[in-house]
């Protein structure tokens, strides 16, 4: 009889199953670096055995995502039981399941988290910033909201910004930003983006911000438009996109005004 080599196994590219099988593959595989995974729900609703936490040391890479026509998938077991401390990268999509808590908990247990990809998410603003106090390594974020959950406005961009050596702001290594917002390009963005380039890269304790997309509507102010053309011909990348089509189709600033 065949048997998977689930031991021998380093990288699931795509994988569909539910949360207890996540849970058992990643037990069975104890050198993944990477995995992704679409869920599902499962298909006898049966009263699960109790779940044993799960301490996986290799994984550095994990993605969940549910498909567009079932998005109420409760990952708070995965989140409750799996401890991976060397994770670097995590990406969740299409979860609308609140997960708040739970996420924050295993966010915790990681000592050098570098990339985290949400969109279309059940996080709050507030949940966002409180896992983001936990990610003091993080270089890559992307913060892509639903139209029931807002996961950025002017209260987070104003934790980001950098104002004071004394005072280290949210995220101080961050190099590259991918957000959208549920209204126009604001000054607390502007002042964000300034705040983060002009920096001191072998004295200042900020890391300089080098890549920003934004989805905002066309609503564009001129005074908002020249800061940020000022930025983009000193070298920072900043793409602008509606937020009614992906933001790889909007405009980068410094080919376009």
């Amino acid at each position: 009889m065949f048997k998977f080599p689930w031991a021998n196994l380093s990288q699931i590219p795509i994988m569909t199953v539910t949360i207890s099988d996540s849970l058992d593959i990643l037990r069975r595989a104890p050198r993944l670096e990477s995995g992704s995974f679409i869920y599902t729900e499962e298909l006898i609703k049966l009263p699960l055995p109790p779940l044993q936490s799960l301490r996986h040391e290799n994984l550095k890479e994990l993605a969940l995502l549910a498909s567009p026509w079932n998005e109420v998938i409760d990952t708070q077991d995965l989140f409750r039981n799996l401890i991976a401390p060397h994770l670097r990268s995590l990406r969740i999509c299409n979860i609308e399941c609140p997960i708040g808590a739970h996420l924050s908990t295993f966010l915790a247990s990681i000592g050098g988290l570098e990339s985290l990809y949400l969109r279309k998410t059940a996080l709050t603003e507030d949940e966002i910033i409180r896992v983001l106090e936990l990610l003091p390594t993080l270089k890559h974020l992307t913060l892509l909201s639903s139209s029931m959950f807002t996961m950025v406005t002017d209260l987070l961009l104003t934790r980001l910004i950098w104002r004071s050596a004394l005072k280290p702001p949210l995220l101080p290594k961050l190099e590259t930003l991918e957000i959208s917002l549920p209204g126009p390009l604001t000054a607390a963005l502007t002042e964000l983006l300034e705040s983060r380039w002009k920096v001191d890269e072998e004295a200042s304790p900020v890391a300089r911000l080098l890549e920003v997309k934004v989805g905002a509507n066309d609503d564009y102010d001129d005074a908002i438009v020249r800061r940020l053309e000022s930025l983009a011909q000193a070298g920072m990348r900043i793409l602008i996109g509606t937020t009614d089509v992906p933001l790889e189709d909007g405009l980068e600033y410094h080919s376009s005004f």
